[in-house]
């Protein structure tokens, strides 16, 4: 699961959850409905937080780029 944590544009923060990496890039793909100038206050991964900081509009090409392999879950057998 991801969580994104951000600001709106009257500075209340706000919480988006997303099922899995898939569904949080297709959000970010196209026509956003979150404004793209808003700060994103935390990113969180599997409960892990990822080291972002910036904005809103910035998240699709940065995330596309990332290695999220430290943060999935270790699978025991």
């Amino acid at each position: 699961m991801i969580e994104l944590k951000y600001l709106d544009s009257y500075k209340v923060e706000r919480i988006v959850r997303y099922l899995d990496f898939d569904e949080f890039m297709l959000a970010f793909s196209g026509c956003v409905t979150i404004p793209d100038n808003l700060k994103v206050l935390s990113l969180t991964y599997n409960g892990k937080e990822l080291p972002y900081e910036g904005k809103i509009g910035n998240l699709y090409r940065t995330m596309s780029q990332f290695d999220l392999s430290a943060y999935e879950s270790k699978k025991e057998n």
